[in-house]
């Protein structure tokens, strides 16, 4: 048995080895399907985990954990959005079918500029605010000007209170930053808030965001589901399985 894997790798692949007398096990799988493809495969999980840590690995290298490197916004173009200016001047609305364009991977940057940015953080305020830039999926809604960029800033300049803002910023434009949507005020640092739309005041009221949420890869660590329970029990006697085949065949 021991010189199997040699002898099937050598076979041709209509060959079924369970036609032989060997039962069908982890090892005589890998033996048929060859170095290439298990390769494949190991690389495959390799870039899988490299991928998973992109997306979750902590901002900040404490015990205090408040976001990864990496949020997902879902949820926008389900209604019209009316921006403001960073001054709340009121700006033409944005119809729900072009707000779609804000949906996706922002991952955080710690050393984000714009020549607009103080206009809505103080520079010697930087420390309260934390931005993640548009990097995969999103779109500014500004596609003329020569630098545009999109960003979630998560700040709390009073010290006490806590909120998102989605925000746009645009060279050359008196009106930047641009203020499409925020989350409602927190106690504490989190993505897991409710979101509205931007007011310039006085009588004018937010309206709920009902469908726009941040999620992030620690999502999928967080089991609050029966889905989630499902899967891990699943994956965990997958491998239990999977174990005790090797150990049968050793």
């Amino acid at each position: 048995l021991g010189t199997l894997p040699i002898f099937l790798h050598r076979l041709k692949p209509s060959v079924d080895p369970q036609r032989l007398g060997y039962p069908l096990s982890p090892t005589i799988l890998f033996a048929v399907m060859g170095g290439g493809t298990t390769a494949a495969v190991a690389s495959v999980g390799v870039v899988g985990v490299l991928i998973f840590m992109w997306l979750a690995v902590p901002t900040e290298q404490t015990l205090d954990l408040k976001f990864p490197n990496v949020v997902f916004l879902k949820g926008m173009g389900s209604a019209d959005l009316n921006p403001i200016s960073f001054d709340n001047n009121t700006l033409p609305d944005i119809p729900a079918a072009e707000a779609g364009k804000f949906n996706g991977l922002y991952q955080f940057n710690p050393l984000f500029y714009h020549k607009s940015y103080d206009r809505f953080v103080p520079w010697e305020e930087r420390d309260k605010a934390m931005v993640f830039e548009c990097t995969m999926g999103c779109a500014a809604h500004n596609t003329t000007a020569t630098e545009v960029k999109l960003a979630l800033v998560h700040a709390s300049l009073d010290g006490k209170r806590y909120l998102w803002h989605l925000v746009e910023f645009r060279d050359e434009d008196a009106n930047s930053p641009i203020l499409y949507a925020r989350t409602k005020y927190r106690k504490s640092p989190t993505y897991r808030v409710p979101w509205l739309t931007v007011t310039p005041g006085g009588e004018h009221k937010p309206k709920d965001l009902l469908d726009v949420h941040i999620i992030t890869a620690w999502d999928a660590l967080r089991f609050d589901t029966p889905l989630k329970w499902g899967v891990t029990v699943a994956i965990i006697l997958a491998i239990v399985l999977w174990c005790r085949m090797k150990e049968k065949d050793d």
